[in-house]
């Protein structure tokens, strides 16, 4: 099995933190490593050797990927010429490992800032995958993952039948899909037992998810083909940007979901996210750096550098101090921090961004 790990977002919503030229995939947040050196370290034991596994990012942040991931091989670096999401994206890797090994090799394309509770089980579940489709090729595999707590902004997967079943592992069949369900009905499909969150992450054999592209978006195909090859990078740029859901994966006639009960799973997209996996005082408090509550509860006070934040009655709140941005927000907020980036955009105070 080959092994892609897509590290070209900016995680926006992540702000102050993650800007364009720090992304959240190159900073330390749930320990003291970079979410994509835990990315890499999770996946080695999966890898036949160190050519095996390829990350994916913008021409911008190659550098800075060769002195964070030193032993990456340098034609394993995919560069993406403009940032069209995850639909191109998928599509030139697909077709830059195809160049490389034919249509035939099973390929993993996973994100590079996913927080993941064990890595054995984890592994675990990619190698299910991998074998369920040695013997069922037409089939395209998506990691489910069980959540504690609703979100309105994750997809989830419903179980159908069971196709596969090794120890503790399980592939069904999707049986449907809800799209960032209202908050009502989240609730009920966190507690059903029949639906997990959607994780992003895909298992499958280069053919398959080919002919999807082939198929459903000959545009794109034809145009990350030559990418691939070096020629018309700039012809990549015009693509619409898609996500490889709206691209493919849900009009795929056959779809699977590998997924264990024992694991613990986050896209760490925003921050009352990240308030839920970080462990907190009695007080329910979340704090880095140097900082100081008093009549503090439920908050998360995130700061950085030798600078102090001192918070006194909070409840319920996020607090983020990076560099020269502070960020102040009620946690059930923390989903609206991309309309701040979208202002900024427009703005005077671009280069906060």
């Amino acid at each position: 099995m080959k092994i892609v790990i897509r590290a070209g977002g900016v995680g926006t919503r992540l702000w102050p933190m993650s800007r364009q030229n720090n992304p959240k995939q190159f900073q330390a947040i749930v320990n003291r490593k970079t979410l994509i050196r835990n990315t890499v370290d999770r996946v080695k034991p999966l890898l036949a050797g160190k050519g095996d596994f390829f990350i994916s990012i913008n021409q911008t942040m190659a550098a800075r990927l060769r002195k964070e991931i030193s032993e990456i091989e340098k034609r394993n670096i995919i560069i993406e010429p403009a940032a069209r999401n995850t639909g191109p994206a998928i599509c030139l890797e697909s077709c830059v490992l195809a160049r490389r090994f034919g249509e035939d090799v099973i390929v993993a394309s996973l994100p590079s800032d996913d927080y993941i509770s064990d890595e054995v089980i984890f592994n675990r579940m990619l190698r299910a995958a991998e074998k369920f489709l040695e013997k069922n090729p037409d089939y395209i595999i998506t990691p489910g993952a069980k959540t504690s707590y609703s979100d309105t902004g994750y997809s989830y997967i419903k179980a159908g039948k069971v196709l596969y079943r090794k120890e503790k592992n399980k592939i069904f069949e999707v049986a449907g899909w809800v799209e960032k369900p209202k908050t009502g009905q989240c609730r009920k499909l966190a507690k059903s037992g029949r639906y997990f969150c959607h994780t992003g992450m895909y298992v499958w054999k280069l053919k398959t998810v080919l002919d999807l592209f082939r198929k459903f978006r000959p545009k794109t195909y034809k145009i990350c083909k030559k990418a691939a090859a070096g020629q018309g990078e700039a012809n990549y740029a015009k693509l619409e940007k898609m996500t490889v859901e709206s691209a493919i994966t849900t009009r795929a006639p056959k779809i699977a979901m590998v997924v264990s009960r024992e694991l613990g799973w986050s896209d760490l997209g925003k921050w009352h996210i990240i308030a839920n996996i970080l462990p907190s005082d009695k007080k329910g408090n979340v704090t880095r750096g140097q900082v100081v509550c008093l009549n503090t509860k439920n908050s998360l006070v995130y700061g950085s550098g030798d600078k102090l934040i001192a918070a006194i009655g909070l409840d319920n709140m996020i607090v983020v101090f990076k560099d020269n941005a502070l960020l102040v927000c009620p946690k059930d907020s923390s989903s609206e921090v991309k309309k701040i980036i979208e202002g900024l955009k427009k703005s005077k105070f671009k280069k906060f961004i």
